[in-house]
């Protein structure tokens, strides 16, 4: 993510409006808080993963760890936000991310969260959740590199 994702994602009158723009017009009070909450979500994830990228190397496994554990959250809570408003629920599998450092893909991957939360398209709950899953992968990726690398330096 680059200085000019932080200065929107960080903007909280720009992230909220960003969050009530994807609601679905006339999608009816349940739809809304559902939508509020998943992109709410979405936008403290991808927080912490512009956080992780640029944070100092002693907290870099911290900001892995709390990105990670938020996908994992919020993937257990979309079944049961999916029934809410009646959406059919699968998993499909994450995407492929491009070959790269495990920083670089979560930075692929938030990139593609960002693009899609920007977008004023209609997104499936199923198919945001291979987003955030693709996200959590590319997490505990860098969550593994950055402990390999604060063990093998420590050596």
């Amino acid at each position: 993510m680059d200085g000019a994702t932080d200065r929107w994602l960080f903007n909280p009158d720009t992230t909220r409006a960003l969050v009530l723009a994807r609601r679905s017009p006339g999608g009816g009070p349940v739809h809304d808080v559902v939508s509020d909450v998943v992109w709410s979500e979405v936008v403290r994830l991808l927080r912490w993963a512009a956080a992780a990228g640029s944070a100092p190397a002693a907290l870099r496994i911290g900001s892995w760890w709390r990105l990670a554990a938020g996908c994992a959250a919020l993937l257990r809570r979309l079944p049961a936000l999916s029934a809410e408003i009646a959406e059919p629920w699968s998993l499909d599998p994450p995407p492929a991310v491009a070959a790269g450092t495990p920083a670089d893909r979560v930075g692929l991957v938030a990139d593609r969260l960002a693009a899609l939360l920007r977008s004023g398209e209609s997104v499936a709950l199923h198919a945001l959740a291979a987003e955030v899953d693709a996200l959590g992968e590319a997490a505990v990726q860098a969550l593994a590199a950055t402990s390999l690398d604060t063990v093998t330096a420590n050596a």
